[in-house]
């Protein structure tokens, strides 16, 4: 969409309560809407750009301060170098957690390539500003690939999470899920704190038990439970 409106984001979200930055796509190109509940986060400021829009401000729950990225990122390479430069130096000079997401149109290593070419200079780039900026990726569950070409011949892992490393050690179950595609040729993302209480441990059985002296007269004993 070439602009956004409030009715467009209402149609998203599904209700009043929310805050919300976007950047404006440029014909088919382009174009991210992030929207928030702003009684779980606080915007401080945005910085919009063609490439991502910045969002500093305080998750409420625990008083974090932490910087959003959004990131659509250009495919030409130069720029992609602009682009990592700039958010490198966005991110060391703030004094926070980091939470940065989206479609970075970059792979980390050949494996994440299905039907394409692997351009290492590319991914060395990309490595590089994640590891400068001190970022750790979440793992991906769900399936490898998060692109996939209308004929299926080529599959590539474009869209992640990255996070400050503190963040990573503050919610050490922090998981992220690939979800089936439906209108676009990416897979969603869900990004979650996933911490699982099974309940008590289930009977356990073991079959060296039935070779123990007395065995079957103990279980005859003690009836059913």
């Amino acid at each position: 969409m070439e602009n956004m409106n409030l009715w467009c984001v209402k149609a998203c979200w599904g209700n009043y309560t929310f805050d919300y930055a976007h950047s404006d796509s440029v014909g088919n190109s382009g174009g991210i809407l992030c929207i928030w509940d702003p009684n779980s986060f606080q915007k401080d400021n945005v910085t919009v750009s063609d490439f991502f829009i910045i969002i500093r401000g305080t998750w409420l729950k625990s008083g974090v301060k932490i910087l959003m990225v959004a990131v659509y990122a250009p495919h030409d390479l130069r720029d992609k170098k602009i682009l990592w430069d700039y958010l490198e130096y966005i991110i060391n000079r703030w004094d926070g957690e980091v939470l940065i997401m989206g479609d970075f149109n970059e792979v980390r290593r050949k494996t994440e390539r299905f039907g394409s070419v692997f351009n290492v200079q590319g991914a060395d780039m990309f490595n590089t500003f994640i590891a400068n900026a001190g970022l750790e990726e979440i793992p991906l569950g769900g399936s490898s690939f998060t692109w996939c070409h209308k004929s299926a011949t080529k599959m590539s892992k474009l869209d992640r999470f990255l996070i400050s490393e503190n963040l990573f050690n503050s919610y050490p179950d922090i998981c992220a899920t690939s979800l089936d595609r439906f209108l676009s040729d990416h897979r969603p993302i869900l990004l979650r704190e996933s911490n699982h209480d099974y309940g008590p441990i289930p009977f356990r059985y073991f079959n060296h038990w039935t070779e123990l002296d007395g065995f079957n007269k103990f279980v005859i004993d003690t009836g059913p439970c």
